[in-house]
């Protein structure tokens, strides 16, 4: 493939960018260009040019709009329809993509997870004897998290070539890096991938950004809860909001919680009905979206911090960004969430949906102030030693240069 170790030049692919696009893969993607960019010639196409502090001139925007068609509006009851609209969409923005990847001069393409773009290049230029080297960078495939939403919430977004289009782009891709050993195993169990193919590589975060700050005990002796996410179902918002409930009854109600994110679906109205029965409305803050530079602000704030998803979590990005802060976690013992607290030296777990559990579990923290902060301490070391940019950077630049 005609590839220079002296000069190696690198491109990430992904729709979504930060800081406009906050999630997980976005951060990674950002955090992944700071960390290589010194080390190697590196390129990002993305849909928006959302890189507000980078002036380089190896940032290849797509002007493509996301926007679906004004027809979905009207056929917005028919799931055959959203996916057909939103077929016809993603393909034009993936051959926009492509166009722009033409532009570029590359020995290396990494996608994250098979998004139609990566589908797209994959099958267009597989058999091109010049073609780059090709990696998958999976978070967390479709045909894995789709099992954990019901029917109602998978309308519209769930398309039957998803899994068929992954496992196809697994097989015909040359590498695959996942954040956890428990996603490895699963794409191996789900799609029929050698162990070999598959690297593990922990998820990015800036524990420069995320740091222990030290903060005046509340003047009302209030015990703060933290939950930073998206406000629905599948995150387990329901389990959290009865158990932070009965919590509040043995402790006469001295305690907060403040949920950090948007509210999605029916179950932002159920939780506030359970609140509002239980008279505990007023205790609980729904702060909606908070920008990056002040999301260590609520992290300070807090006593603990909960994540209690009961969906596939393959890294769980509030759970590292919680111990980077130095905040003992609760969270559910699913997909590698275990792995991201070292298999509880920096948190509890709890049996995902299970309230009493999760309750307990509030508690034993709430009553061993010594066992918090012992959790906090070993948790910023964990973060700083496993996902820091720093430590990191080497890690993933090994991996890149051992690919020639």
């Amino acid at each position: 493939m005609g590839i220079s170790k002296e000069n190696l030049n690198f491109t990430i692919v992904c729709r979504w960018s930060f800081p406009k696009d906050q999630g997980g893969i976005a951060m990674h993607n950002y955090y992944l260009y700071k960390s290589l960019k010194e080390e190697f010639n590196c390129n990002l196409v993305t849909l928006g040019n959302f890189y507000e502090n980078e002036k380089s001139t190896n940032l290849k925007i797509v002007d493509f709009s996301l926007s679906y068609s004004p027809l979905q509006k009207i056929f917005e009851f028919s799931s055959f329809t959203k996916n057909g609209l939103r077929s016809l969409q993603d393909w034009r923005t993936s051959n926009a993509i492509e166009s722009q990847i033409k532009t570029i001069k590359t020995d290396f393409i990494e996608f994250m997870d098979i998004h139609s773009e990566g589908y797209h290049y994959i099958k267009n230029n597989i058999l091109s004897k010049n073609r780059p080297i090709i990696n998958i960078r999976s978070h967390t495939p479709w045909g894995l998290l789709r099992q954990f939403y019901s029917n109602k919430e998978r309308k519209g977004v769930d398309a039957w070539w998803a899994k068929k289009r992954e496992k196809y782009c697994f097989n015909n891709c040359d590498t695959i890096t996942t954040p956890s050993n428990d996603l490895k195993s699963q794409i191996i169990d789900l799609y029929d991938i050698p162990s070999s193919k598959i690297t593990v590589l922990p998820n990015i975060i800036d524990t420069n950004h995320f740091i222990p700050i030290s903060r005046k005990d509340n003047l009302d002796e209030q015990f703060v809860i933290l939950h930073v996410g998206r406000f629905e179902r599948a995150k387990g918002v329901i389990t959290l909001i009865k158990a932070f409930i009965e919590f509040s009854k043995t402790i006469n109600n001295k305690c907060k919680l403040i949920n950090v994110g948007e509210p999605r679906g029916e179950a932002y109205n159920e939780c506030i009905k359970l609140l509002k029965e239980a008279n505990l409305i007023d205790q609980v803050l729904f702060s909606g979206f908070v920008s990056y530079d002040d999301l260590p602000k609520y992290y300070t704030m807090a006593d603990l911090v909960i994540v209690p998803s009961e969906i596939y979590e393959s890294f769980s990005y509030t759970v590292a960004q919680a111990m980077s802060c130095g905040k003992a976690v609760i969270a559910s013992n699913i997909g590698g969430i275990p792995e991201t607290l070292n298999y509880s030296a920096a948190g509890l777990v709890f049996k995902p949906g299970d309230s009493s559990s999760l309750t307990n579990k509030i508690r034993e923290l709430y009553n061993d102030k010594r066992l918090r902060e012992n959790l906090g301490l070993k948790g910023r070391e964990i973060a700083v030693n496993n996902f820091s940019i720093l430590n990191q950077k080497q890690n993933y630049t090994n991996f890149y240069k051992g690919l020639l």
